[in-house]
């Protein structure tokens, strides 16, 4: 009988690690439609400045208003479609993919030079000299540190440039570009109402929205199967512990102490594994965000302890009533 409760409590740490597995699958191929959406996340919404303020005197306000928020910001020209401005605050960039070179840090937007990174097809002129290259844009002439790799089903002809308060660029109006903002959804609110416009969803959020259900169902489904083998082995483990009290002759008063001390090892084990489960899962898999990972975990153990619970109730009045 102990082989087959070990057996089953192997087997819900299993199922720990599979589902974990599973849930890091899908948080990869969100990485992934992040990665292809030019490295803004899901959250990222459109603002279109009414407002004839300068990009220096508009990136003075966020940094004051906002200091410590996570926020990163691209400003795309009305007048040249290719151009784009970068400006980043508490957050590293180092998913945009590069085939050579670097792409942008957050010190590149607090010095007083502006430099460029191109896309694969970029359209821009550019000049090598001197073991450089140069990118020319309206008479200027900017350092390249970096290309960025062709990404799937994209074919993008933009060219990047920083800005900042101490930019050349920081001195052009924001009404003339389309502000495309990844940030907590009551910054990119604030910012609207400052800039005197409403919200809107860009393209590759709708895009990436509709297509995520499709993507991610088979893993979810997956993760429901999952839950519901642990739920099985929920009512096993139960009808175990009970079966052993019948090989034990534990009879009347001692039942109940019986089946809590049993129960309570049981308990004890499985938010155990949880623990286990989450920290080997966050050491070998990618998570984008952890909390959720344990969360996830958390509800399954819940679930499946309400499920072991109200099994051993259910089975001890059923078995009560047969003897009474």
């Amino acid at each position: 009988m102990k082989r087959y409760k070990l057996f089953v409590i192997l087997s819900t740490f299993f199922l720990f690690i599979m589902i974990g597995i599973v849930y890091s699958n899908m948080q990869s191929q969100l990485a992934d439609q992040i990665l292809q959406a030019q490295g803004m996340s899901m959250e990222a919404r459109i603002v279109k400045p009414k407002k004839t303020m300068t990009i220096a005197s508009f990136l003075k306000w966020i940094k004051k208003e906002f200091p410590k928020e996570s926020i990163q910001m691209q400003f795309k020209s009305k007048e040249d479609k290719n151009q784009v401005l970068i400006w980043s605050q508490n957050r590293d960039l180092n998913y945009f993919p590069v085939s050579s070179g670097r792409f942008f840090s957050e010190d590149d937007f607090k010095g007083q030079v502006t430099i460029a990174a191109v896309s694969p097809s970029s359209a821009a002129a550019q000049i090598k000299t001197q073991g450089n290259t140069y990118l020319i844009a309206n008479g200027q002439y900017y350092s390249v540190v970096g290309s960025l790799k062709a990404v799937p089903y994209q074919s993008s002809k933009a060219y990047y440039l920083t800005t900042g308060v101490k930019q050349e660029t920081g001195q052009s109006r924001i009404n003339h570009f389309t502000l495309y903002v990844d940030a907590s959804s009551q910054t990119i609110g604030k910012i609207a109402r400052h800039l005197k416009s409403e919200t809107y969803w860009p393209d590759f959020v709708k895009r990436g929205r509709q297509r995520r259900l499709t993507l991610l169902m088979p893993e979810a489904l997956l993760i429901f199967f999952l839950l519901g083998v642990g739920v099985l082995l929920m009512g096993l483990i139960a009808w175990l512990t009970l079966k052993e009290t019948d090989l034990s002759h534990v009879k009347g008063d001692l039942l109940p102490n019986f089946l809590l001390n049993q129960s309570g090892r049981f308990i004890v084990f499985m938010v155990l594994e949880a623990f286990a489960s989450y920290f080997l899962l966050v050491w070998k898999a990618y998570y984008s965000n952890q909390s959720t990972l344990g969360l996830l975990l958390l509800g399954i153990v819940v679930v499946e302890l309400a499920v072991y619970v109200g099994m051993m109730v259910y089975m001890y009045r059923k078995g009560k009533q047969a003897d009474d």
